[in-house]
């Protein structure tokens, strides 16, 4: 299993649509409230600039000055501490919260579409990979979290590439994003923000800050906003709100302590895991593993033949679906400065987060000759999630003999607790006769009995009480030598976990042990004052929860899942520093994939733990100022990332990983009219491109081998023979097998897609206004992506922005 997760919400009911008059009463109400604080508090004689934040320690918070609107000089989450992003040993991304409102990216997909290697796949929540592996897990502020991130309040998401487990603990070893927000202002800035598009988007936001009254040392941040909109599927409707404050009090240079609340909350309708463009299949096929009869009915099975465009937009979940989800999340942070040498930090963490999803049966496969789709298991899934986390970080910055160093000691202990349940009912009895052989999509009769309604049909599959607890301690050096030309970076990590899984359904309860060394190696050497070489080495670790079989049925402790990778490339700054750039090469491999298989003597269910996936590939990440008014800026990836082995499923083995396309592109550019009759008017444009990429493989087709019905062992489209240890054509008379499906080669096809922009600013008195519209899919390309969900079309909106 995956590690615990921060995040699979939990809404209060059953699915309430918010309403477009919610969503404008929420509006009134932000505008209401920025009209009163402007009134009750006097306005500054010009909006202050980024950088006169109530900053404390400067070793934690990023500082300098941005290299452009679009690009940073300066990040956090490589090491936990402010680092120039040019003297990592690693690709550290960072995407600006500017680029966020030029391009409205509200949507993750969307924010992280400019920087490579980077894809966000779910059309639920806000899974994505980095360099091929899954990494649904992000931080906010260095804590872990699970989508329902609002830009409101997003400053920059800093994106770090690689096994980074050293660094955070259980990352999965791709990489992770950081969410980081922004902190209350030493000076009153009040922000209001509306937005109108086609699929009837609706989006208001405030955001204030400023000193609480007439006070020195506190200042405040509230950020609130509210939006709704709809999607091409019928039915298909997403509606959020959020709010989140912060304290900041400063009572000297030296000393700071900061308290965020936030809360969030998303109801969809429509919106499930199973809400993407189903697959065709392929009725008849004879099976190459059975058999055949010389006379009488042949063996045949359906076969998944492609994605089912052809209905791209007809919605097989109904309007009786819904996800509903919420997020309550307070944190509080002390630094302070004891010395010239010595920092510290020290934040903890408390959240709430929860899930009802209903869902109706909706599968993935469509018969064309019927033209129905299957009706599945009708499923009702709670899913409340909780925990806590303390962190702490010690620094050290001297100097000895010419060398500087920076020395840093974390002790973290984090607790993660959920409590998924999953109630099923049988396809006959939710329902209707009529509905139950198949769904058809030329008159669909959505009728299902959801829990709800009728609680007595569903069954329980799943009611656990679990919990992980995950104590760590980290130790790294950073020495600057040679006049600062060559930079070392070496950090070694030990984390202790204890998970506990409390099996209601089987009255039994399973405690694991683990504990894992992980490591961070890298260095960076200034070849000329222009280009920089680095190179890095570390390991990742993820625990597991449950416990496994052995082949003589007893239960053992998963290992950890361990990634381990090194990359090496360059990173310039060229052109008077107009052109920054990182390129690179990664080489990373993920071990102890666990899987669940039938021994074929016993038929007893066992256990394998040698899953193993890799990836390699290159990137290229780029920022050009060509002139004060005209920049570019975007990337490249290219991931070649494969299933290794896989015991479990072995015609995935050479399969690429889901959702990873070979190539991403994502280039953007905008045009600044800073002199002349146009001042203040701006243009964007944003090109992107994914190649093809596989969207579901699934486990394939479970077979049973008996004397009159056996197994015949083919090899698979890959080559590899189900039954490893038997001769090819050999006839199985005992055992079971996962073979293909047809799923495995199927892809998403390649896609690519332009957005647009055009705004103005101008100034009146002592505000700031903005005026924006924005174009996204222009050409209105029909596409799928991630789990072949229904990429959206042409999309417009406009927005109008105050500050003062």
């Amino acid at each position: 299993m995956k590690p615990p997760r921060t995040l699979r919400p939990h809404p209060r009911g059953p699915a309430t649509a918010v309403t477009l008059a919610h969503v404008r009463r929420c509006a009134a109400f932000l505008a209401t409230t920025t009209l009163v604080i402007a009134q009750t508090a006097p306005r500054p004689a010009a909006a202050p600039a980024a950088g006169e934040e109530p900053v404390a320690l400067k070793e934690f918070n990023v500082t300098a000055q941005p290299l452009s609107e679009y690009a940073a000089a300066e990040a956090t989450t490589g090491t936990r501490v402010v680092s120039t992003i040019r003297d990592l040993p690693f690709n550290v991304n960072v995407v600006t919260g500017e680029l966020l409102d030029d391009f409205q990216a509200l949507d993750f997909r969307d924010q992280m579409a400019y920087t490579s290697n980077v894809t966000g796949y779910e059309t639920l929540s806000s899974g994505y990979s980095i360099r091929g592996f899954d990494a649904d897990v992000q931080l906010r502020n260095g804590f872990r979290r699970i989508g329902l991130i609002d830009k409101v309040n997003i400053e920059r998401a800093e994106v770090i590439k690689g096994p980074a487990a050293s660094l955070y603990g259980a990352v999965f070893p791709g990489g992770i994003v950081n969410f980081v927000t922004r902190k209350p202002q030493t000076k009153r800035q009040q922000r209001v923000t509306f937005t109108v598009g086609n699929h009837d988007l609706y989006r208001a936001q405030l955001s204030s800050t400023g000193p609480l009254g007439g006070s020195r040392s506190l200042f405040y941040r509230i950020d609130a906003a509210a939006d709704q909109r709809t999607f091409d599927q019928h039915y298909k409707e997403k509606n959020q709100a959020t709010v989140s404050g912060q304290l900041l009090f400063r009572p000297s240079q030296r000393t700071s302590v900061n308290v965020e609340f936030e809360w969030l909350e998303r109801r969809e309708r429509g919106i499930t895991s199973n809400s993407t463009v189903p697959f065709r299949i392929q009725p008849g096929v004879l099976d190459p593993y059975r058999v055949q009869p010389a006379i009488g009915t042949p063996r045949t099975y359906n076969r998944y033949v492609g994605i089912a465009t052809e209905i791209i937009d007809f919605n097989s979940q109904g309007p009786h679906t819904y996800a509903n989800r919420y997020v309550r999340n307070v944190t509080g942070t002390l630094e302070h400065r004891f010395t010239d040498v010595f920092s510290f930090r020290s934040s903890a963490n408390w959240f709430e987060r929860g899930l009802v999803r209903q869902e109706a049966g909706g599968r993935d496969q469509f018969n064309p000759v019927t033209r129905t789709i299957q009706r599945g298991t009708a499923r009702y899934r709670p899913f409340p999630e909780g925990g806590a986390t303390w962190q702490n970080d010690l620094v050290a910055s001297f100097a000895t003999a010419g060398v500087k160093h920076k020395l840093l000691l974390t002790l973290d202990a984090q607790r993660q607790t959920q409590q998924p349940k999953q109630y099923d009912a049988a396809v006959n009895q939710a329902f209707p006769a009529s509905v139950a052989a198949g769904l058809s999509i030329d008159t669909p009769d959505y009728r299902f009995a959801a829990y709800k309604d009728n609680p007595a049909l569903f069954t329980t599959v799943q009611n656990e009480d679990d919990t992980i607890d995950i104590r760590g301690v980290f130790l790294s050096e950073r020495a600057s030598l040679l006049d600062g030309r060559l930079l070392v970076l070496a950090g070694l990590r030990h984390d202790s976990a204890t998970s506990t899984t409390r099996d209601r359904v089987s009255a039994t309860t399973t405690k694991i042990d683990s504990a894992a060394w992980t490591h961070q190696l890298g260095l960076n050497f200034r070849v000329v004052p222009q280009l920089t070489v680095y190179a890095n080495t570390s390991k990742s670790f993820v625990p597991q929860f449950g416990s496994g079989l052995d082949i003589n049925g007893a239960r053992f402790n998963l290992p950890n899942e361990n990634g381990r990778g090194w990359e090496a490339g360059f990173k310039g700054e060229v052109i008077q520093n107009r052109l920054t750039f990182t390129l690179g090469y990664f080489d990373i491999t993920l071990n102890n994939v666990a899987t669940t298989v039938n021994d074929p003597a016993t038929g007893r269910t066992v256990t394998l733990t040698n899953g193993e996936q890799a990836s390699r590939g290159a990137e290229f990440d780029f920022n050009l100022i060509a002139t004060d008014a005209l920049q570019f800026f975007g990337g490249y990836g290219h991931t070649k990332a494969r299933v290794e082995s896989f015991e479990g499923a072995r015609h995935l083995v050479g399969s690429p990983t889901r959702r990873t396309p070979h190539n991403t592109v994502g280039v953007g550019a905008k045009y600044d009219f800073k002199h002349g009759r146009l001042k203040g008017a701006y243009a964007t444009l944003g090109f992107r491109y994914n190649s093809p990429s596989l969207p579901n493989p699934s486990t394939g087709r479970n077979l049973t081998a008996s004397v009159t019905n056996p197994i015949v062992n083919n090899p698979m489209p890959n080559g590899l023979l189900p039954f490893p240890n038997l001769a090819r054509g050999a006839l199985v008379t005992v055992g079971q097998v996962r073979v293909d499906d047809g799923r495995e080669s199927i892809r998403n096809a390649a896609y690519r897609l332009v957005d647009a922009g055009a705004g103005y600013r101008w100034r009146r008195e002592k505000a700031a206004h903005k005026v924006q519209v924005n174009l996204s899919n222009v050409f209105d390309r029909r596409y799928t992506y991630g789990s072949s969900g229904q990429g959206d079309r042409l999309g417009l909106s406009m927005t109008y922005d105050l500050t003062y």
